[in-house]
């Protein structure tokens, strides 16, 4: 096929591939195919878990086309890199001085530190894998800031009566079915919306910044590349008009060697095959001469595998000598089954099971429960209860980190226990009647009970009065009576983590 064709079929396949990845997260109760296809992902759970992990099984794919191909992964199918090659300066000048190439060596650092902490028993660092990104930016991010602009807009629009007929067609044949009508909170969505803005913004310093320079995922993906059994190569009628140069986004390709370029770095765009006046550039199977491709002054070195080594020590051992109360706060509430796992070991921080949890009780936790739980899922009880017939968290979890229950075994596993602050109950404080918290209580024998009493109202009439209380034998912590305290602020019943688990 010609170059441009080539590249034609690249673009459709980045298009296609963005749209099924968006899909997947709005078909929330789905496994994410993207997560199955990541090995960063498949091999530091393998490592961190001490287990072959079936869910990402297909990992060994993307592998295989890498040896094969290189990083095609990169250039056609990462919805990361996609994002980065659609938002980026048209002008392929930029005024602030390009990053040494001794840079590059940083995602291999960030690689070999990722996979020795993963040895070590922890995954924290695994938030920077570019396909857990996309997912909490856009389920905890994008997604409901999307969704509360839409219903804004839709609110203001129905304040004109014209506008009515149009309005409810919309929105029960698109705004509905789209959005399913619920209003979507996340702690925070700021600081993971802006995490992710800055890595775009760092386009405008180097075109794929992030892929040149940090992704742990590319680091893995390029080492691969070293060996890979297609090339790009230069031909003899070569004219040295340096545009290939120019048109490359991750600057890989070097004047002073004959325009040659490093297949750890090329994304296989075809950007410069199409440039190319001469057409002496293509890509070519090696054999029979195949050999791996030439070191380059920065791959990495025993010197750089001992520094991630280092690196990766130091930081566990920081992250373990933090006290009980910082990395196991009384209010880290895990899914239901994660106490029955190495939760900690295993959790990928992808966000599947946030974007699952039918009511946003599920959040990812930033600095609340210190450094080893950065990213992982905590239930708010405050902003949503796990729901007594749901199983959807697990039904995501790639790894095994919240292990597939049945509905009756999930529905006795406690997660938590309920606490009564009888200094703010309604009925227990103020004599005024209340008994939210027990009829909300999913469970069948009821692990919120009354107590009646004969008391005096604020009236100063005599009234028999119901008084809630908890059974700790048969709470199991879903957090509903926590949500549906008719208290403003905090609720006068509060869900806190069991006490014999993380």
């Amino acid at each position: 096929m010609k170059p441009q064709t080539w590249r034609r079929l690249r673009q459709i396949t980045q298009v296609l591939s963005f749209f099924l990845f968006i899909f997947l997260i709005w078909q929330a109760a789905r496994p994410s195919l993207f997560l199955r296809l990541d090995p960063l992902v498949a091999l530091t759970a393998t490592l961190a878990g001490r287990t072959l992990v079936a869910g990402v099984g297909l990992a060994a794919l993307t592998l295989v086309v890498t040896l094969l191909f290189g990083r095609v992964w990169c250039g056609w199918l990462c919805p990361m890199g996609t994002v980065l090659e659609w938002i980026a300066p048209r002008s392929k000048r930029s005024h602030l001085r390009r990053p040494p190439e001794a840079w590059r060596v940083v995602k291999y650092l960030l690689l070999f530190c990722l996979l020795f902490a993963a040895l070590l028993g922890n995954q924290t660092l695994l938030f920077l894998d570019p396909i857990t990104i996309m997912i909490r930016t856009v389920t905890a991010a994008i997604w409901p800031a999307l969704s509360y602009a839409v219903y804004q807009v839709e609110a203001f629009l129905y304040g004109f009566e014209f506008l009515w007929g149009p309005l409810d067609a919309l929105h029960s044949g698109v705004i509905y079915p789209v959005l399913q009508d619920v209003e979507s909170v996340f702690i925070h969505a700021a600081p993971i919306f802006l995490f992710f803005a800055g890595i775009v913004a760092l386009n405008w310093w180097a075109e794929r910044f992030w892929c040149r320079y940090l992704c742990p995922l590319g680091g893995l993906l390029g080492l691969v590349s070293k060996l890979t059994l297609v090339r790009r190569e230069v031909g003899e009628e070569c004219s040295a008009c340096a545009l290939c140069t120019q048109h490359c986004p991750t600057g890989t390709i070097e004047p002073t060697k004959g325009y040659r370029s490093d297949p750890a770095e090329c994304t296989v765009c075809y950007d410069c095959v199409v440039q190319c006046p001469p057409g002496s550039i293509a890509f070519r199977h090696q054999f029979p001469r195949w050999k791996p491709a030439v070191q380059q002054a920065y791959d990495p070195g025993r010197r750089q595998v001992l520094l991630g080594l280092g690196m990766a020590v130091a930081g566990v051992a920081l992250a373990g000598v933090e006290p009980a109360r910082k990395h196991t706060p009384p209010r880290m509430i895990r899914p239901p089954g994660a106490m029955l796992t190495d939760f900690k070991a295993l959790c990928i921080r992808c966000g599947e099971c946030v974007s699952a949890c039918p009511t946003r009780g599920l959040q990812p936790d930033l600095v609340e429960g210190g450094w080893q739980n950065v990213m992982t899922p905590f239930l708010v009880p405050r902003l949503g209860y796990c729901s007594y017939s749901c199983t959807a968290c697990s039904e995501v979890c790639l790894t095994g980190a919240i292990p597939r229950l049945t509905l009756e075994t999930k529905q006795q596993t406690p997660i938590g226990l309920a606490r009564l602050d009888k200094d703010r109950c309604l009925p227990w404080t103020h004599n005024t009647p209340c008994i939210v918290c027990e009829e909300s209580c999913p469970i069948p024998d009821k692990a919120i009970r009354l107590d009646e009493i004969d008391t005096i109202d604020a009236q100063g009439e005599p009234v028999v009065l119901q008084r809630p209380y908890v059974v700790k034998e048969l709470c199991i912590g879903c957090g509903v009576c926590e949500y549906q305290c008719p208290l403003g602020g905090d609720a006068a019943i509060q869900v806190f983590a069991r006490m014999d688990g993380a």
